[in-house]
Protein backbone atom coordinates (compact mmCIF):
# COMPACT_ATOMS: atom_id res chain seq x y z
CA UNK A 1 0.00 0.00 0.00
CA UNK A 2 1.07 3.60 -0.54
CA UNK A 3 0.88 4.35 3.18
CA UNK A 4 3.49 1.72 3.92
CA UNK A 5 5.83 3.23 1.35
CA UNK A 6 6.04 6.46 3.31
CA UNK A 7 6.92 4.62 6.51
CA UNK A 8 9.82 2.76 4.92
CA UNK A 9 13.30 4.15 4.51
CA UNK A 10 13.23 3.84 0.72
CA UNK A 11 10.76 5.62 -1.54
CA UNK A 12 9.73 3.47 -4.50
CA UNK A 13 8.96 5.53 -7.60
CA UNK A 14 6.49 3.95 -10.02
CA UNK A 15 7.61 3.16 -13.57
CA UNK A 16 5.65 6.05 -15.09
CA UNK A 17 7.96 8.43 -13.17
CA UNK A 18 11.20 6.69 -14.15
CA UNK A 19 11.79 9.21 -16.93
CA UNK A 20 11.73 12.18 -14.57
CA UNK A 21 14.72 14.49 -15.22
CA UNK A 22 17.24 14.69 -12.40
CA UNK A 23 16.54 18.41 -12.05
CA UNK A 24 12.95 17.76 -10.99
CA UNK A 25 12.44 18.40 -7.27
CA UNK A 26 11.88 15.26 -5.21
CA UNK A 27 9.15 17.02 -3.24
CA UNK A 28 7.25 17.68 -6.47
CA UNK A 29 7.66 14.04 -7.49
CA UNK A 30 6.28 12.91 -4.14
CA UNK A 31 3.39 15.36 -4.53
CA UNK A 32 2.62 13.91 -7.96
CA UNK A 33 2.63 10.40 -6.54
CA UNK A 34 0.29 11.33 -3.69
CA UNK A 35 -2.17 13.21 -5.90
CA UNK A 36 -1.98 10.64 -8.70
CA UNK A 37 -1.03 13.23 -11.32
CA UNK A 38 1.21 12.54 -14.31
CA UNK A 39 3.97 14.50 -15.97
CA UNK A 40 1.93 14.54 -19.17
CA UNK A 41 -1.23 15.85 -17.49
CA UNK A 42 -2.76 18.62 -19.56
CA UNK A 43 -3.79 21.65 -17.57
CA UNK A 44 -6.63 23.97 -18.47
CA UNK A 45 -6.13 27.67 -19.13
CA UNK A 46 -7.05 28.51 -15.56
CA UNK A 47 -4.21 26.34 -14.30
CA UNK A 48 -6.37 23.63 -12.77
CA UNK A 49 -5.86 19.96 -13.51
CA UNK A 50 -8.11 18.51 -16.19
CA UNK A 51 -8.55 15.32 -14.18
CA UNK A 52 -11.72 15.21 -12.11
CA UNK A 53 -11.14 15.59 -8.38
CA UNK A 54 -10.78 12.46 -6.29
CA UNK A 55 -13.68 11.65 -3.96
CA UNK A 56 -11.22 11.90 -1.09
CA UNK A 57 -10.91 15.66 -1.82
CA UNK A 58 -14.66 16.30 -1.96
CA UNK A 59 -15.70 18.73 0.76
CA UNK A 60 -17.97 17.27 3.37
CA UNK A 61 -21.28 19.11 3.77
CA UNK A 62 -21.40 21.37 6.80
CA UNK A 63 -23.61 19.95 9.56
CA UNK A 64 -24.87 23.48 10.35
CA UNK A 65 -25.62 26.11 7.73
CA UNK A 66 -26.87 29.66 8.27
CA UNK A 67 -28.28 31.83 5.50
CA UNK A 68 -30.39 34.97 5.07
CA UNK A 69 -33.36 35.41 2.77
CA UNK A 70 -34.80 38.86 2.12
CA UNK A 71 -38.31 39.80 1.13
CA UNK A 72 -38.00 41.18 -2.37
CA UNK A 73 -35.07 38.94 -3.25
CA UNK A 74 -31.47 39.87 -3.89
CA UNK A 75 -32.43 42.84 -6.10
CA UNK A 76 -33.61 44.93 -3.14
CA UNK A 77 -31.98 48.35 -2.78
CA UNK A 78 -31.73 50.01 0.63
CA UNK A 79 -32.83 53.64 0.81
CA UNK A 80 -33.47 56.10 3.64
CA UNK A 81 -36.62 55.39 5.66
CA UNK A 82 -37.05 51.94 4.05
CA UNK A 83 -38.00 48.82 6.00
CA UNK A 84 -36.13 45.60 5.17
CA UNK A 85 -37.70 42.28 6.15
CA UNK A 86 -36.46 38.74 5.86
CA UNK A 87 -35.59 35.63 7.80
CA UNK A 88 -32.50 33.85 9.07
CA UNK A 89 -32.54 30.21 7.96
CA UNK A 90 -30.79 27.55 9.99
CA UNK A 91 -30.31 24.08 8.53
CA UNK A 92 -28.65 21.49 10.75
CA UNK A 93 -28.22 17.73 10.43
CA UNK A 94 -27.09 17.30 14.02
CA UNK A 95 -28.29 18.42 17.40
CA UNK A 96 -26.55 21.67 18.36
CA UNK A 97 -26.33 23.88 21.43
CA UNK A 98 -26.43 27.65 21.15
CA UNK A 99 -26.97 30.67 23.37
CA UNK A 100 -28.44 32.87 20.63
CA UNK A 101 -28.80 33.45 16.89
CA UNK A 102 -28.38 37.03 15.76
CA UNK A 103 -28.37 39.05 12.57
CA UNK A 104 -25.90 41.84 11.91
CA UNK A 105 -25.97 44.82 9.53
CA UNK A 106 -23.06 47.20 9.03
CA UNK A 107 -21.71 49.82 6.61
CA UNK A 108 -18.01 50.06 5.79
CA UNK A 109 -15.95 52.43 3.67
CA UNK A 110 -12.52 51.03 2.83
CA UNK A 111 -9.54 52.82 1.28
CA UNK A 112 -6.66 50.52 0.29
CA UNK A 113 -3.57 51.66 -1.59
CA UNK A 114 -0.30 50.03 -2.63
CA UNK A 115 2.35 52.70 -2.07
CA UNK A 116 6.04 53.43 -2.31
CA UNK A 117 7.64 56.37 -0.57
CA UNK A 118 8.90 59.15 -2.84
CA UNK A 119 12.68 59.20 -3.28
CA UNK A 120 13.41 55.87 -1.64
CA UNK A 121 15.60 53.48 -3.61
CA UNK A 122 14.31 50.42 -1.77
CA UNK A 123 12.11 48.13 -3.84
CA UNK A 124 9.94 47.22 -0.86
CA UNK A 125 6.33 48.32 -1.19
CA UNK A 126 3.52 48.31 1.34
CA UNK A 127 -0.26 48.17 1.51
CA UNK A 128 -2.00 50.77 3.66
CA UNK A 129 -5.68 50.38 4.47
CA UNK A 130 -8.16 52.52 6.35
CA UNK A 131 -11.60 51.10 7.16
CA UNK A 132 -14.38 53.29 8.54
CA UNK A 133 -17.46 51.60 9.95
CA UNK A 134 -20.38 54.01 9.76
CA UNK A 135 -22.71 51.80 11.79
CA UNK A 136 -22.77 48.24 13.10
CA UNK A 137 -26.11 47.03 14.52
CA UNK A 138 -27.30 43.56 15.45
CA UNK A 139 -30.21 41.86 17.19
CA UNK A 140 -31.03 38.37 18.37
CA UNK A 141 -33.65 36.42 16.43
CA UNK A 142 -33.49 33.45 18.81
CA UNK A 143 -32.11 32.82 22.27
CA UNK A 144 -31.43 34.97 25.30
CA UNK A 145 -30.47 38.63 25.36
CA UNK A 146 -26.86 38.84 26.64
CA UNK A 147 -26.22 40.54 29.96
CA UNK A 148 -23.10 42.18 31.38
CA UNK A 149 -23.52 40.54 34.78
CA UNK A 150 -24.92 37.12 33.85
CA UNK A 151 -23.58 34.45 31.52
CA UNK A 152 -26.09 33.68 28.79
CA UNK A 153 -27.69 30.24 29.06
CA UNK A 154 -27.86 27.92 26.10
CA UNK A 155 -30.51 25.66 24.66
CA UNK A 156 -30.66 22.64 22.38
CA UNK A 157 -31.66 23.04 18.71
CA UNK A 158 -32.96 19.87 17.11
CA UNK A 159 -31.90 18.72 13.61
CA UNK A 160 -33.95 20.15 10.75
CA UNK A 161 -34.68 23.50 9.11
CA UNK A 162 -35.55 26.52 11.24
CA UNK A 163 -36.61 30.04 10.28
CA UNK A 164 -36.31 33.21 12.36
CA UNK A 165 -37.89 36.39 10.92
CA UNK A 166 -36.43 39.87 11.36
CA UNK A 167 -37.24 43.45 10.42
CA UNK A 168 -35.06 46.55 10.19
CA UNK A 169 -35.86 50.16 9.47
CA UNK A 170 -33.20 52.34 7.90
CA UNK A 171 -33.11 55.87 9.34
CA UNK A 172 -34.16 58.88 7.31
CA UNK A 173 -30.50 59.65 6.70
CA UNK A 174 -28.44 59.85 3.51
CA UNK A 175 -25.25 57.78 3.64
CA UNK A 176 -22.78 57.47 0.72
CA UNK A 177 -24.00 55.06 -2.00
CA UNK A 178 -22.46 51.64 -2.57
CA UNK A 179 -19.43 51.59 -4.86
CA UNK A 180 -16.35 49.53 -5.74
CA UNK A 181 -14.34 52.11 -7.67
CA UNK A 182 -11.55 52.99 -7.99
CA UNK A 183 -9.69 49.74 -7.28
CA UNK A 184 -9.03 49.38 -3.55
CA UNK A 185 -11.77 51.86 -2.58
CA UNK A 186 -15.24 50.66 -1.69
CA UNK A 187 -18.42 51.38 0.27
CA UNK A 188 -20.38 48.27 1.24
CA UNK A 189 -23.57 47.58 3.22
CA UNK A 190 -23.18 44.09 4.65
CA UNK A 191 -25.57 41.58 6.24
CA UNK A 192 -24.52 38.44 8.11
CA UNK A 193 -26.06 35.89 10.50
CA UNK A 194 -24.27 34.39 13.49
CA UNK A 195 -24.90 31.47 15.84
CA UNK A 196 -23.20 31.96 19.21
CA UNK A 197 -21.99 28.79 20.85
CA UNK A 198 -22.50 27.96 24.55
CA UNK A 199 -20.25 29.60 27.16
CA UNK A 200 -18.60 31.91 24.60
CA UNK A 201 -17.51 28.98 22.44
CA UNK A 202 -17.34 29.72 18.69
CA UNK A 203 -20.37 28.95 16.57
CA UNK A 204 -21.42 29.08 12.93
CA UNK A 205 -21.94 32.13 10.72
CA UNK A 206 -23.37 32.79 7.30
CA UNK A 207 -21.67 34.30 4.30
CA UNK A 208 -21.74 38.08 3.94
CA UNK A 209 -24.54 39.55 1.84
CA UNK A 210 -23.81 42.83 0.05
CA UNK A 211 -26.96 44.90 -0.43
CA UNK A 212 -26.73 48.05 -2.59
CA UNK A 213 -27.63 51.33 -0.93
CA UNK A 214 -28.71 54.52 -2.71
CA UNK A 215 -29.30 57.87 -1.01
CA UNK A 216 -32.31 59.97 -2.02
CA UNK A 217 -31.11 63.17 -3.71
CA UNK A 218 -33.33 65.58 -5.65
CA UNK A 219 -32.18 67.75 -8.52
CA UNK A 220 -32.06 71.53 -7.98
CA UNK A 221 -34.81 73.74 -9.49
CA UNK A 222 -35.04 73.53 -13.26
CA UNK A 223 -33.06 76.34 -14.83
CA UNK A 224 -31.14 76.60 -18.08
CA UNK A 225 -27.42 77.16 -17.73
CA UNK A 226 -24.53 77.78 -20.11
CA UNK A 227 -21.01 76.44 -19.99
CA UNK A 228 -18.34 78.43 -21.90
CA UNK A 229 -14.67 77.71 -22.45
CA UNK A 230 -11.82 78.34 -24.89
CA UNK A 231 -10.65 75.03 -26.35
CA UNK A 232 -6.94 74.66 -27.00
CA UNK A 233 -4.91 72.36 -29.21
CA UNK A 234 -3.65 69.23 -27.51
CA UNK A 235 -0.35 71.05 -26.92
CA UNK A 236 -2.31 73.33 -24.50
CA UNK A 237 -0.83 76.43 -26.18
CA UNK A 238 -2.75 77.14 -29.40
CA UNK A 239 -6.39 78.30 -29.00
CA UNK A 240 -8.66 76.61 -31.56
CA UNK A 241 -12.25 77.56 -30.77
CA UNK A 242 -14.67 79.21 -28.38
CA UNK A 243 -17.14 76.57 -27.19
CA UNK A 244 -20.50 76.98 -25.52
CA UNK A 245 -22.77 74.23 -24.20
CA UNK A 246 -26.37 75.14 -23.36
CA UNK A 247 -28.14 72.69 -21.03
CA UNK A 248 -31.85 72.83 -20.07
CA UNK A 249 -31.14 72.09 -16.37
CA UNK A 250 -28.27 71.56 -14.01
CA UNK A 251 -28.80 67.91 -13.05
CA UNK A 252 -30.35 64.84 -14.65
CA UNK A 253 -31.69 61.50 -13.42
CA UNK A 254 -31.24 57.97 -14.77
CA UNK A 255 -33.73 57.06 -17.48
CA UNK A 256 -34.09 60.72 -18.55
CA UNK A 257 -33.47 62.31 -21.95
CA UNK A 258 -30.88 65.05 -22.28
CA UNK A 259 -31.35 67.67 -25.01
CA UNK A 260 -28.54 70.19 -25.14
CA UNK A 261 -26.90 72.44 -27.73
CA UNK A 262 -23.22 72.70 -28.55
CA UNK A 263 -21.89 75.88 -30.16
CA UNK A 264 -18.40 76.04 -31.74
CA UNK A 265 -16.70 79.13 -33.17
CA UNK A 266 -13.24 78.51 -34.63
CA UNK A 267 -10.62 81.07 -33.69
CA UNK A 268 -8.30 80.60 -36.74
CA UNK A 269 -10.34 81.69 -39.75
CA UNK A 270 -9.10 78.84 -41.94
CA UNK A 271 -10.48 76.03 -39.72
CA UNK A 272 -13.69 74.12 -40.30
CA UNK A 273 -15.27 71.56 -37.96
CA UNK A 274 -15.09 68.08 -39.46
CA UNK A 275 -15.98 65.67 -36.63
CA UNK A 276 -17.62 65.79 -33.17
CA UNK A 277 -17.58 62.89 -30.68
CA UNK A 278 -18.98 62.92 -27.13
CA UNK A 279 -18.89 60.57 -24.14
CA UNK A 280 -20.63 60.58 -20.76
CA UNK A 281 -18.00 59.60 -18.18
CA UNK A 282 -18.39 58.56 -14.56
CA UNK A 283 -15.25 59.70 -12.74
CA UNK A 284 -14.05 58.14 -9.49
CA UNK A 285 -11.35 59.63 -7.29
CA UNK A 286 -10.04 57.91 -4.17
CA UNK A 287 -7.69 59.45 -1.64
CA UNK A 288 -6.03 58.29 1.57
CA UNK A 289 -4.10 60.58 3.86
CA UNK A 290 -0.83 58.96 4.97
CA UNK A 291 1.94 60.16 7.25
CA UNK A 292 4.18 61.26 4.38
CA UNK A 293 1.50 62.70 2.12
CA UNK A 294 -1.66 61.99 0.16
CA UNK A 295 -2.19 58.83 -1.92
CA UNK A 296 -4.52 59.47 -4.87
CA UNK A 297 -6.11 57.09 -7.35
CA UNK A 298 -8.63 57.76 -10.11
CA UNK A 299 -10.73 55.83 -12.60
CA UNK A 300 -12.95 56.93 -15.49
CA UNK A 301 -15.79 54.68 -16.60
CA UNK A 302 -17.44 55.37 -19.96
CA UNK A 303 -21.23 55.30 -19.55
CA UNK A 304 -22.19 56.08 -23.16
CA UNK A 305 -20.75 57.63 -26.30
CA UNK A 306 -21.96 59.02 -29.61
CA UNK A 307 -20.99 60.76 -32.82
CA UNK A 308 -22.72 63.94 -34.00
CA UNK A 309 -23.09 64.40 -37.78
CA UNK A 310 -21.46 67.62 -38.97
CA UNK A 311 -22.63 69.38 -42.13
CA UNK A 312 -20.63 71.88 -44.21
CA UNK A 313 -19.56 74.90 -42.20
CA UNK A 314 -17.12 77.77 -42.14
CA UNK A 315 -15.83 77.12 -38.66
CA UNK A 316 -19.00 78.02 -36.75
CA UNK A 317 -21.67 75.42 -36.00
CA UNK A 318 -24.68 74.87 -33.73
CA UNK A 319 -25.24 71.17 -33.01
CA UNK A 320 -28.06 69.52 -31.02
CA UNK A 321 -26.78 66.81 -28.66
CA UNK A 322 -29.38 64.23 -27.63
CA UNK A 323 -28.89 61.11 -25.50
CA UNK A 324 -30.67 59.00 -22.90
CA UNK A 325 -29.17 58.59 -19.43
CA UNK A 326 -29.08 54.84 -18.67
CA UNK A 327 -29.89 53.31 -15.29
CA UNK A 328 -27.02 50.83 -15.25
CA UNK A 329 -23.80 52.05 -13.58
CA UNK A 330 -25.38 55.45 -12.84
CA UNK A 331 -25.65 56.58 -9.22
CA UNK A 332 -25.87 60.08 -7.73
CA UNK A 333 -22.84 62.34 -7.59
CA UNK A 334 -21.38 62.32 -4.08
CA UNK A 335 -18.38 62.85 -1.81
CA UNK A 336 -17.53 60.61 1.13
CA UNK A 337 -14.55 60.34 3.46
CA UNK A 338 -12.25 58.81 0.81
CA UNK A 339 -14.24 58.72 -2.47
CA UNK A 340 -15.61 61.31 -4.86
CA UNK A 341 -17.89 60.39 -7.78
CA UNK A 342 -18.78 62.95 -10.45
CA UNK A 343 -19.81 63.02 -14.12
CA UNK A 344 -18.49 64.79 -17.21
CA UNK A 345 -19.57 65.20 -20.81
CA UNK A 346 -16.31 65.01 -22.75
CA UNK A 347 -16.24 66.33 -26.32
CA UNK A 348 -13.53 65.50 -28.89
CA UNK A 349 -13.55 68.01 -31.77
CA UNK A 350 -11.56 67.56 -34.96
CA UNK A 351 -10.91 70.42 -37.38
CA UNK A 352 -9.62 70.59 -40.94
CA UNK A 353 -7.32 73.35 -42.17
CA UNK A 354 -7.92 74.34 -45.81
CA UNK A 355 -6.08 77.66 -45.76
CA UNK A 356 -2.48 76.46 -46.11
CA UNK A 357 -0.57 74.53 -48.68
CA UNK A 358 -0.52 71.46 -46.44
CA UNK A 359 -3.76 70.02 -45.13
CA UNK A 360 -3.79 69.56 -41.32
CA UNK A 361 -6.31 68.16 -38.84
CA UNK A 362 -5.90 69.83 -35.46
CA UNK A 363 -8.08 68.52 -32.62
CA UNK A 364 -9.13 69.47 -29.11
CA UNK A 365 -10.94 68.07 -26.10
CA UNK A 366 -12.97 69.73 -23.34
CA UNK A 367 -15.36 68.54 -20.62
CA UNK A 368 -18.70 69.86 -19.39
CA UNK A 369 -19.70 68.99 -15.78
CA UNK A 370 -22.97 67.08 -15.44
CA UNK A 371 -24.93 66.60 -12.23
CA UNK A 372 -26.63 63.25 -11.59
CA UNK A 373 -29.37 62.72 -8.99
CA UNK A 374 -32.01 60.04 -8.60
CA UNK A 375 -35.10 62.24 -8.32
CA UNK A 376 -36.22 65.24 -10.40
CA UNK A 377 -36.97 68.47 -8.58
CA UNK A 378 -40.75 68.16 -8.96
CA UNK A 379 -40.66 65.05 -6.69
CA UNK A 380 -39.42 67.12 -3.78
CA UNK A 381 -42.85 67.35 -2.14
CA UNK A 382 -44.26 64.07 -3.46
CA UNK A 383 -42.00 61.71 -1.49
CA UNK A 384 -43.01 61.33 2.18
CA UNK A 385 -40.47 62.73 4.67
CA UNK A 386 -38.06 63.66 1.86
CA UNK A 387 -37.53 67.20 3.10
CA UNK A 388 -36.55 65.86 6.53
CA UNK A 389 -33.72 63.62 5.22
CA UNK A 390 -30.50 64.34 7.10
CA UNK A 391 -26.84 63.82 6.22
CA UNK A 392 -24.83 61.11 7.95
CA UNK A 393 -22.27 63.82 8.75
CA UNK A 394 -24.78 65.48 11.07
CA UNK A 395 -27.16 62.74 12.21
CA UNK A 396 -26.37 60.13 14.87
CA UNK A 397 -29.30 57.88 13.92
CA UNK A 398 -28.55 54.25 13.08
CA UNK A 399 -30.67 51.50 11.50
CA UNK A 400 -32.87 49.83 14.09
CA UNK A 401 -34.12 46.26 14.32
CA UNK A 402 -37.67 45.82 15.62
CA UNK A 403 -40.32 43.16 16.17
CA UNK A 404 -40.96 41.63 12.71
CA UNK A 405 -44.65 41.18 13.58
CA UNK A 406 -45.08 44.97 13.78
CA UNK A 407 -45.62 47.22 10.77
CA UNK A 408 -43.27 49.90 12.11
CA UNK A 409 -40.80 50.13 14.99
CA UNK A 410 -42.35 51.68 18.11
CA UNK A 411 -41.86 55.41 18.25
CA UNK A 412 -40.00 56.52 21.33
CA UNK A 413 -41.62 59.94 21.34
CA UNK A 414 -45.13 58.46 21.25
CA UNK A 415 -44.44 56.12 24.17
CA UNK A 416 -42.39 58.23 26.56
CA UNK A 417 -41.78 61.96 26.44
CA UNK A 418 -38.24 63.26 26.50
CA UNK A 419 -38.76 64.78 29.96
CA UNK A 420 -39.43 61.31 31.41
CA UNK A 421 -36.48 59.52 29.84
CA UNK A 422 -34.03 60.44 32.59
CA UNK A 423 -36.24 59.62 35.61
CA UNK A 424 -37.53 56.41 33.99
CA UNK A 425 -34.08 55.13 33.12
CA UNK A 426 -32.81 55.91 36.60
CA UNK A 427 -35.78 54.20 38.24
CA UNK A 428 -35.43 51.03 36.22
CA UNK A 429 -31.67 50.73 36.48
CA UNK A 430 -31.17 51.66 40.16
CA UNK A 431 -31.48 48.72 42.63
CA UNK A 432 -34.15 49.23 45.29
CA UNK A 433 -33.07 49.52 48.90
CA UNK A 434 -33.98 45.99 49.93
CA UNK A 435 -32.31 42.64 50.30
CA UNK A 436 -32.25 39.94 47.64
CA UNK A 437 -34.09 38.29 45.98
CA UNK A 438 -35.93 41.56 45.11
CA UNK A 439 -32.66 42.86 43.65
CA UNK A 440 -32.49 40.02 41.13
CA UNK A 441 -36.10 40.43 40.04
CA UNK A 442 -35.53 43.98 38.88
CA UNK A 443 -37.45 44.82 35.67
CA UNK A 444 -35.30 45.35 32.59
CA UNK A 445 -35.64 48.33 30.32
CA UNK A 446 -36.53 46.93 26.85
CA UNK A 447 -33.62 47.33 24.45
CA UNK A 448 -35.77 49.03 21.78
CA UNK A 449 -36.63 51.76 24.32
CA UNK A 450 -33.00 52.61 25.01
CA UNK A 451 -31.89 55.38 22.64
CA UNK A 452 -28.49 54.60 21.10
CA UNK A 453 -26.43 57.02 19.06
CA UNK A 454 -24.65 55.81 15.97
CA UNK A 455 -20.92 55.48 16.51
CA UNK A 456 -18.26 55.53 13.82
CA UNK A 457 -14.92 53.80 14.18
CA UNK A 458 -11.85 53.75 11.97
CA UNK A 459 -9.07 51.18 11.84
CA UNK A 460 -5.76 51.54 9.99
CA UNK A 461 -3.42 48.73 8.96
CA UNK A 462 -0.13 48.66 7.06
CA UNK A 463 1.95 45.72 5.86
CA UNK A 464 5.02 45.25 3.69
CA UNK A 465 4.80 43.33 0.41
CA UNK A 466 7.10 42.36 -2.41
CA UNK A 467 6.90 44.11 -5.80
CA UNK A 468 4.28 42.55 -8.03
CA UNK A 469 2.00 41.40 -5.23
CA UNK A 470 -1.66 42.48 -4.86
CA UNK A 471 -2.20 43.04 -8.58
CA UNK A 472 -5.90 43.73 -7.96
CA UNK A 473 -4.95 47.09 -6.41
CA UNK A 474 -3.41 48.29 -9.66
CA UNK A 475 -0.14 50.17 -10.04
CA UNK A 476 1.92 51.31 -7.08
CA UNK A 477 1.23 54.87 -5.94
CA UNK A 478 4.23 57.06 -5.18
CA UNK A 479 3.40 59.25 -2.19
CA UNK A 480 4.71 62.78 -2.63
CA UNK A 481 5.47 64.39 0.71
CA UNK A 482 4.64 67.87 -0.57
CA UNK A 483 1.03 66.84 -1.26
CA UNK A 484 -0.58 67.54 2.10
CA UNK A 485 -4.15 68.45 1.12
CA UNK A 486 -6.80 66.05 2.33
CA UNK A 487 -10.08 67.96 2.20
CA UNK A 488 -12.13 67.66 -0.97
Amino acid sequence: MMVNAFHSNTLTIPPEFSGVPTTRRLSQTISDIVTGSSLNTTRSKSGSCAKSPSPAHTERPMPTKLSIQFEGGTQMIVRPNRIVRGAVHLKTTVQIQASQIRIRFRAEETATVKVKEHGLESKIERIDQSTTTYFDVSTKVWGTEPSAYLMSPWEMIEPGEHEYPFALKFPNVNFPPSTDDPAGFSIHYIWSAHLDGPASNPGAHSKEYMMPYRPVICAPPTKEWTFTQTAYHLDKKTPLADVKAVLPRRAFCPDEDVDMELCLDSIPSDLVVSNVLFTLNKCHTGQLQLQRGLALKSKVRKILSGCVPVAGNKGSIRLPINFHVPTRLVSPSFCSRHIRVYYEMTFAIQFTNHGGLLKSTPSTEFSVPIGITNLPHNHLLNIPHLTSVQSYLESKEAPVFFDPFLDEPPSQSSIISNELWGPLTAALTTPPISAPPNYFSLPDLPSQFIPKDREERTTFTSRLIKPGMAQELGDTITVVSENKGYEW
